[in-house]
């Protein structure tokens, strides 16, 4: 065995040592692949510049500093709205490995995701979002990705349905021909009541499994302030959830009141109440904007960010904003959910019945999905095994002709000796390395171990600015709460602060008003604001 291969052998099982092991869905539930601890998500929704175009993940300066800091805070996933198929994302993965942080990305580009407005799904938006899975599926530490989100906000675009399953369908097909790993495929709902469970069951119903959703997502944001499981209707989450055959989560969640009620439905997701059937959620957001969902701050202007996607963006340290940063803190740190090891969970199926076509739901239970013209999904070949009888395979490069080989009767210029020690000496250093990344790997278990103890016995934050405030005497210091937003919330959002997809126009509803602003190019909207003497806000939908 030459230098050359151990080296590289060196390089594979180190490298394998240090990285993440994929999260795969298996029945219900989510499972590191290597350990079988069942996995449950702590995730934030994470973007750095506002606007729609901007791939988070191609700063690598600013992913190391804000992947440092969501380790402390206790993130152990992070949702990506916008990513380029052509850009670089090496480096930035790798800062969010080196923090045990998972990515969970939507495969929609602004200008390839679904469009209410004109149902389809294309050969342009396959090959898009095959691109995207293309240049991420390489990531040990891609936690999932999504095919759309909540392009069935009402009852009207129920008629999505169908093309959004198509698309998993499709996607699924195209991860396995392409020999990748089961990288979970999904939805993210939107929190619309006549038609959530509907769009739930829709998603993994008929005996055709292939078309079925990996996960089901919602975005959902009713548990605020002094909420409570039943109020908030986490309860009625909870029991919706019931027998249903693939993960479940929420890919949003949050709620922009000041203080520790903020984070109330983290006890019930990631506690006892749900946990059983829920595999976590994903709180909006990691930045603060005007909505005050955030939970730090960058040390610039928001004119300063407007990155036009040319040159090198600068990276800028983030802050925590106090005492929101630390009350998140202290809730994750209590919630250390174990589940049920993957050598204890048998999954077990039971066929979900198509919804049928009354109320608000649009879609006939025989409709069948659509395809898209002339596609055809190729299945790679699986690598021909080695013939090790083979001599051609084994036989040596032939060396250099100014260098003879042989001795004058055809023998190794080598003696016996050197040849013993070298078939002892490479085995060894083989053995050797694999010891190293053995080691390595139970280094690395052994700290998340650590983590997690410390995690549990401790009650709160490392650090509260609020805290020390109060011990030093001085009490909470009332500059650092955000304040309140006045008056029309939706009047004061960024028309360019997108989380969601395609549509020409914004309809934006308060009570049974409905108004029709001025024509946005902007196709994504921030979540819902609740105010305390007021009417409820609901979210920005498109039309």
């Amino acid at each position: 065995m030459s230098a050359s291969v151990v080296a590289l052998l060196a390089a594979l099982l180190i490298s394998r040592s240090l990285c993440l092991a994929p999260i795969e869905a298996v029945g219900a539930k989510l499972y590191d692949s290597e350990s079988g601890e069942q996995f449950y998500i702590r995730g934030i929704a994470y973007s750095v510049v506002d606007g729609q175009d901007y791939d988070a993940l191609s700063n690598p300066a600013q992913c190391k500093l804000d992947a440092a800091l969501m380790e402390t805070l206790g993130v152990n996933t992070v949702r990506v709205y916008t990513v380029g198929s052509e850009t670089p994302h090496d480096e930035c993965m790798k800062y969010f490995d080196d923090a045990e942080i998972y990515v969970l990305i939507d495969l929609a580009a602004p200008k390839t995701g679904f469009n209410r407005t004109k149902p389809e799904w294309t050969m342009d938006m396959f090959t898009s979002f095959t691109k995207t899975l293309d240049a991420f599926a390489k990531y040990n530490n891609l936690l999932a990705v999504i095919v759309s989100n909540e392009i069935i906000n009402d009852e009207r675009s129920s008629v999505m349905a169908p093309y959004v399953k198509a698309a998993i369908r499709d996607i699924k097909a195209y991860r396995d021909g392409q020999g990748y790993r089961k990288i979970p495929v999904g939805y993210s709902a939107a929190d619309v009541n006549s038609i959530r469970l509907d769009t739930q069951n829709y998603l993994v119903c008929g005996s055709n499994v292939s078309n079925h959703a990996d996960f089901f997502a919602m975005n959902r944001y009713s548990w605020c302030g002094n909420s409570t499981f039943i109020d908030s209707g986490y309860s009625e989450l909870y029991d919706e959830a019931e027998n249903y055959p693939v993960p479940i989560f929420l890919s949003e969640s949050g709620c922009n009141n000041i203080g520790d009620s903020r984070f109330g439905d983290q006890e019930a997701i990631l506690g006892p109440q749900m946990n059983d059937r829920y595999s976590g959620a994903v709180l909006y957001e990691w930045k603060e904007e005007v909505n005050r969902y955030g939970v730090i701050s960058y040390e610039f202007s928001t004119s300063a960010l407007s990155y036009t996607g040319t040159g090198t963006p600068a990276a800028y340290t983030p802050t925590p904003i106090s005492p929101d940063f630390y009350n998140l803190q202290s809730h994750w740190n209590t919630l250390t959910p174990t589940g049920t090891p993957s050598s204890d969970y048998t999954p077990t199926y039971t066929e979900v019945s198509c919804p049928a076509s009354i109320g608000a739901w649009s879609v006939r239970q025989a409709a069948t999905l659509p395809t898209i013209d002339n596609l055809v999904i190729t299945t790679k070949p699986a690598p021909v095994a080695a013939d090790i009888s083979s001599t051609q395979i084994f036989a040596a490069p032939s060396p250099p002709t100014a260098i003879p080989n042989t001795t004058s009767s055809g023998t190794s210029n080598l003696s016996t000796g050197t040849k013993a020690a070298i078939g002892v000496a490479v085995p060894l250093g083989v053995v050797a390395l694999v010891v190293v990344a053995f080691f390595l790997w139970r280094r690395r278990r052994r700290r998340r171990r650590n983590k997690k103890a410390a995690a549990a016995a401790d009650n709160g934050p490392e650090y509260s600015q609020v805290a020390q405030d109060s011990q030093g005497g001085g009490g909470v210091v009332t500059e650092f709460f955000k304040p309140e937003v006045e008056g029309n919330p939706i009047a004061q959002l960024h028309a360019d602060d997108v989380r969601h997809e395609l549509g020409s126009q914004a309809v934006y509803q308060m009570g049974d008003q409905e108004r029709e602003p001025a024509e946005l190019e902007a196709t994504n909207y921030p979540p819902p604001q609740e105010l305390s003497n007021g009417p409820s806000v609901r979210r920005l939908v498109e039309r």
